[in-house]
């Protein structure tokens, strides 16, 4: 599926300041793959990767599509021109990105809402950077076009948690399973919030991919 000549974009995984660089496959090789140097998408200066770097990877397959996987710097080659050895997972390690519409994933993680000043704990049900669904009471009095805060809990594969405040809409509120739950939707994101739901939820689909329940 990847081949030389494939433009990647790639985002350090242990890494708060969002960078993202772009380069092209030069060589397939055994276990990984060859890349020229990286250039930085915002300050177009060439990126020096030291070996053991942690990143996530990205290669548009069609205009509805990307492929992602993580990978981590092997080592170097000098050829014809200076290469950067990547770790390639193969096809059973790529995750398929809707590009038109953001990814959600199952998953139960701690959220609060506030709800008219008064904050209420429970966890969700599944996530994506334009928003969740929430187990909720019917006590909560929530409706849909009602407008709330919510502070999610995002534990990362690094060990640490983000913790994310954003302002949040209530789009309807139904029954599932016996359970009551909401779904809302996010407004006003920062760049920065919405790549740490993204990258919460690519982890989480890895995570999901290798416990055999995600295809």
């Amino acid at each position: 599926m990847i081949k030389a000549g494939t433009v990647l974009q790639l985002e350090p995984i242990h890494n708060d300041t969002f960078d993202k660089y772009r380069c092209r496959v030069v060589e397939l090789g055994d276990e990984g793959i060859y890349i020229d140097y990286p250039i930085h998408t915002k300050t177009e200066k060439t990126i020096f990767l030291i070996d053991g770097t942690q990143l996530k990877a990205s290669f548009i397959i069609n205009e509805q599509t990307v492929m992602m996987f993580e990978t981590e710097v092997m080592g170097r080659k000098l050829s014809k021109i200076p290469m950067i050895y990547l770790h390639y997972p193969g096809e059973e390690g790529l995750v398929k990105i809707q590009r038109r519409q953001f990814v959600r994933v199952e998953a139960n993680t701690n959220i609060s809402l506030k709800i008219n000043g008064e904050f209420h704990p429970t966890i969700t049900e599944d996530l994506s950077a334009g928003g969740c669904a929430v187990k909720v009471k019917k006590r909560m009095g929530l409706h849909g076009g009602m407008k709330i805060s919510t502070i999610i809990v995002l534990p990362m594969q690094t060990g640490e948690c983000q913790y994310v405040e954003i302002e949040g809409k209530v789009i309807r509120v139904f029954e599932k399973d016996q359970n009551e739950v909401a779904s809302i939707e996010f407004v006003h994101l920062t760049e920065s919030q919405r790549q740490l739901i993204l990258r919460y939820c690519f982890e989480r689909q890895l995570d999901l991919r290798k416990k055999g329940l995600l295809e």
